[in-house]
C-alpha cells in the first residue's frame, strides 16, 4: 500500500488529505473517487486544477504527469453534496 499526501484547496479551506493506492503513481480517477469520499463533493461536479492545468478532463492520466509529489497543492472547484435530513 502507497499514500500519497496531498493538500486540496477547496473554497476558502485547505484539507490535508492522505490518499491511500495500490499504485506508487495513482492516476486522476483514484484522485477523484477520494475526494468524493473525503470531502463529499460528487466526481461529476468536480474541477481539479494543478498549475494551470485541469485534471479532471483527464481521468486515466496518472498524477506523476502532472508533477503532483507529496505536499502538492491541489485546487478542487465543486459544490458539495448536501446531505438530506430526515424529519
Amino acid at each position: 500500500m502507497h499514500f500519497l499526501k496531498l493538500q486540496v484547496q477547496c473554497g476558502g479551506d485547505i484539507n490535508e488529505l492522505i490518499l491511500p493506492t495500490k499504485s506508487s503513481d495513482p492516476s486522476v480517477e483514484e484522485l477523484q473517487q477520494y475526494i468524493e469520499q473525503q470531502l463529499n463533493i460528487p466526481i461529476h461536479k468536480q474541477h481539479i486544477i494543478f498549475k494551470g492545468q485541469n485534471l479532471h478532463q483527464k481521468p486515466d492520466e496518472k498524477l506523476r504527469q502532472y508533477g503532483i509529489t507529496n505536499a502538492s497543492l491541489i485546487r478542487v472547484v465543486g459544490c458539495k453534496q448536501l446531505l438530506h435530513r430526515q424529519s
